[in-house]
C-alpha cells in the first residue's frame, strides 16, 4: 500500500510538473510576439508579418519533449495550438495598421494678390505619422521675381500628431489685367517622421475668374463660307476650313461628334466669325466628372503641343500633354491624337482650293483624377494650337 501511495504522489508531481512545463511553453510561445508587435507596427511594408510568426512555428519544437509523457497527457500537448494561433491572428492586424502610409503635410495659405503690398504667409507643417520628426526646415517661394524673406527656417522637432507653422513674409507687385496662375511652393525636409526625408504643399491661385464658355475666348478665324473666304486666317497666310466641306462631312456650325469617349460641339459661329481659340494660358470653366477632359482642335505648325492643367473644386490640380498634328501634310497620329474630322480641300483668300488635299482637326485628351469634380482648366500657351471644343468623357 505503501508503494501505491508513493506511485500515486509520484504521478502527481509528475503532472504538476509537466503542467508547468506546458504554461512555461505558452507563456514563452506569448512573449516572442509581444516582442515583435512594436516592431511590426512601426515598419512601412507588411512584409515583417511573416517574421512575427516565426517565433510561433518553433513552438511545436518546445513542446515535443511533452510528447514522451503518459497518453493522459496528450491532450495538453495540442492546448497550445489555440495560443500559437493567438499570435497569427493579430499579425494581420499589425499589417492593416501599416497599410495607410503615414504623411507629412504642408499646407500653403490662400495669398493675397492685390499689390503692391507685403504680406505673412504661415506655412504649416504636420506629422500625421507614427515617428517624431527632426531637423524640419521649411523653404517657400513665390512666383519668379517675388521676394520672399527668409527663404528658408528651422523648426524644432514635430512629434506625431502635432504640427508647427513657419511664418514668411513676400512682397507682391501690382496686379496686372488678364488671367495668370500664381503659384506658391512650400518645401519641408526633415529626419524621421514617414522616413520620405521630403515633402511639398503647392498653392496655385488664379489672378481673375476664369471665363465661363470657350466661345467668350474665341480669338481667331478658322472657318469661311466660300462666299467671304477673306474673313479669317488659320494658319497666318489667310487660309481657313471651308465651312461648305466642313457640312459635307457633318461638321456644320451647332453639329455634335463623338471623338475619344466625349460629345463633342462644333462652335455655333457663323462662318467669317470668330471660332476656336488660339492656346495662350486662357482659363476655362468647365464642370464635371469623368475619365478625360477631351479637347477638338487643330495645329497651324507641326508643334502645335503644350500642357494643360484641371483644377478640381477641392482645389487639387491634375496635367496633361496635348498636341494637334498640323491641318494637312502630317501624321494624322502626330503627339499622340486622333483623326477627328477630315474635309476636301481649303479656302485661300483667293478662293476655294487645293482639292486634292485634306484638311482636318483632331481629338487629344487629358486624364481625370477619379471622383473628382472638375472646376476649370487652363489651356496651354501655344499659339499655333486652334482649339474648337471641350468636353468630359464619362
Amino acid at each position: 500500500m505503501k508503494f501505491l501511495r508513493r506511485a500515486a504522489v509520484a504521478g502527481v508531481l509528475v503532472l504538476a510538473a509537466s503542467t508547468w512545463s506546458t504554461a512555461a511553453g505558452a507563456f514563452a510561445e506569448e512573449s516572442p510576439a509581444t516582442t515583435q508587435s512594436p516592431a511590426s507596427t512601426e515598419a512601412p511594408s507588411t512584409d515583417d508579418a511573416p517574421q512575427t510568426e516565426a517565433p510561433e512555428s518553433d513552438a511545436p519544437a518546445t513542446e515535443a519533449p511533452e510528447t514522451d509523457a503518459p497518453a493522459t497527457e496528450a491532450p495538453e500537448s495540442t492546448a497550445p495550438a489555440p495560443e500559437s494561433s493567438k499570435p497569427s491572428d493579430t499579425a494581420p492586424e499589425a499589417s492593416d495598421a501599416a497599410e495607410p502610409a503615414p504623411e507629412i503635410t504642408v499646407t500653403v495659405p490662400e495669398v493675397g494678390l492685390d499689390g503692391p503690398a507685403i504680406a505673412d504667409v504661415e506655412i504649416t507643417v504636420s506629422n500625421d505619422s507614427a515617428q517624431k520628426m527632426s531637423s524640419v526646415a521649411v523653404s517657400f517661394a513665390g512666383p519668379v521675381g517675388w521676394q520672399v524673406v527668409p527663404s528658408s527656417q528651422k523648426l524644432d522637432a514635430i512629434k506625431p500628431g502635432r504640427e508647427q507653422t513657419a511664418t514668411f513674409q513676400i512682397r507682391i507687385p501690382e496686379k496686372r489685367p488678364g488671367f495668370a496662375l500664381r503659384i506658391f511652393t512650400a518645401t519641408v525636409t526633415y529626419k524621421g517622421g514617414d522616413g520620405a526625408g521630403s515633402a511639398t504643399g503647392i498653392r496655385a491661385m488664379p489672378t481673375s475668374p476664369p471665363t465661363d464658355s470657350l466661345a467668350a475666348l474665341y480669338n481667331n478665324v478658322g472657318i469661311t463660307a466660300l462666299s467671304q473666304t477673306t474673313a479669317g486666317n488659320f494658319d497666318g497666310e489667310g487660309n481657313t476650313f471651308s465651312a461648305e466641306q466642313l457640312a459635307a462631312v457633318g461638321a456644320a456650325p451647332g453639329a455634335t461628334l463623338e471623338a475619344l469617349g466625349a460629345t463633342l460641339t462644333m462652335p455655333a459661329s457663323q462662318p467669317g466669325t470668330a471660332d476656336n481659340v488660339t492656346a495662350a494660358g486662357q482659363a476655362l470653366r468647365i464642370s464635371g466628372q469623368g475619365q478625360r477632359l477631351v479637347f477638338l482642335g487643330s495645329g497651324s505648325s507641326l508643334g502645335a503641343t503644350g500642357t494643360a492643367t484641371v483644377f478640381y473644386t477641392d482645389g487639387t490640380t491634375s496635367s496633361g500633354a496635348i498636341g494637334f498634328p498640323n491641318w494637312s501634310f502630317h501624321d494624322e497620329n502626330a503627339h499622340g491624337a486622333e483623326l477627328a474630322i477630315s474635309t476636301n480641300g481649303r479656302n485661300r483668300p483667293s478662293g476655294y482650293g487645293d482639292a486634292a488635299y485634306q484638311y482636318r482637326m483632331f481629338a487629344h485628351s487629358v486624364p481625370l483624377t477619379a471622383g473628382k469634380t472638375v472646376d476649370f482648366v487652363v489651356l496651354p500657351t501655344n499659339a499655333t494650337m486652334h482649339i474648337f471644343s471641350i468636353a468630359v468623357a464619362p
